[in-house]
């Protein structure tokens, strides 16, 4: 397999695992914030909820209309896929950013923080693959 079908296959993966957290967040917001100490059973905050559907929904649209170019037409969801990897690199700043300035905020930080990065730059490989392809053509023939 060669790395730009690795690439694509990858961001495909990413835009999936981004696409299911939007599910999960649409599905049961209340129980996604509790786990980010935002709310728990005995406050909770149903504007929260609203926000965090209309997260879920914005992830789910997003990461799927980039996982469907990735397939069909690779160059536009290279560049979809990185509009997406700077998003998720930008959350991990800010995570970073809190863990600098509030110190350690729990294990969810760090580990959303891991993970903010992990799934930024899967997301970013289809776009340095993408400028071979152009240069050499698809075959690496021209």
């Amino acid at each position: 397999m060669s790395s730009y079908i690795l690439s694509l296959l990858l961001a495909v993966i990413a835009c999936v695992i981004g696409g299911a957290l939007g599910g999960m967040i649409l599905a049961r917001p209340a129980a996604l914030l509790e786990a980010a100490g935002l709310a728990d059973d005995d406050t909770p905050k149903p504007s929260l909820f609203a926000e965090g559907r209309a997260l879920g929904g914005m992830l789910i649209a997003s990461h799927g209309v980039a996982a469907l170019y990735l397939g069909y037409q690779p160059r536009i969801g290279a560049a979809m896929a990185l509009v997406l990897a700077l998003a998720w690199l930008g959350a991990a700043v800010g995570r970073a950013v809190s863990l600098g300035r509030e110190g350690d905020a729990g294990r969810y930080n760090r580990g959303a923080l891991l993970f903010n990065v992990l799934i930024g730059v899967t997301l970013t490989l289809p776009s340095f693959q993408v400028g071979k392809v152009v240069l050499r053509g698809a075959l690496g023939l021209a």
